[in-house]
């Protein structure tokens, strides 16, 4: 036998309550997950993430400094010193470029590997035990609302980081175009897509 119809003021409040309420709880521990993790590992949360990144990418072929600058939306400054932590941490080495020796390329460290996973293996566990909860469909629904959930805020982080247009700038932000939008035109590269 089907079940009630939702009302729309049900559907309108579940949806509120999942983007406003449980969105940003999630968001919110998961930071705060990533940051014991990275704490355990004597980097900074962020650091631990943009690893992560560089990780992914390597995974795809040589990573430059440059390459992190258009996949992280960071200043050059920004990732250097990001890379500057990661590899006095002995997470990431420097070295020349297999085709090209005038510039670095930046490899992941993969004997620290098994370190990581080792701090997410209590984790990994229990999500098992919570994803076993749900049947096949549900989970295949699940993975669904993830992978949309995770390609839109994709395309909010790309429309932020965006130089606005003409008819977005207010008037008053005219004139003061100078260091401040090249700064943000550089930030805004568009980032290219590596295969996992």
């Amino acid at each position: 036998m089907a079940g009630k119809r939702a009302s729309a003021k049900e559907v309108s409040e579940l949806v509120d309550s999942l983007g406003d309420r449980l969105g940003r709880e999630l968001s919110t521990q998961s930071v705060l997950f990533h940051q014991a993790i990275a704490e355990r590992l004597g980097l900074k949360g962020t650091d631990h993430k943009y690893l992560d990144v560089l990780r992914r990418a390597a995974e795809a072929g040589p990573v430059t400094p440059g390459d992190l600058v258009q996949l992280t939306g960071l200043t050059s400054g920004g990732v250097t010193g990001v890379l500057d932590r990661l590899e006095a941490a002995g997470f990431v080495r420097r070295v020349k470029h297999p085709s090209d020796r005038r510039q670095l390329v930046i490899e992941p460290v993969t004997e620290r590997y098994a370190e990581i996973g080792a701090l997410f293996a209590p984790f990994r566990e229990r999500w098992a035990v919570l994803c076993a909860r749900y049947s096949l469909a549900e989970l295949r629904l699940i993975c669904d609302f993830f992978e949309q959930a995770t390609a839109l805020m994709a395309e909010e982080i790309a429309r932020m980081q965006a130089p606005p247009g003409p008819e977005a700038a207010p008037a008053s932000a005219a004139p003061r175009a100078g260091a401040g939008a090249a700064r943000t035109a550089r930030a805004a590269k568009a980032r290219p897509r590596r295969a996992p």
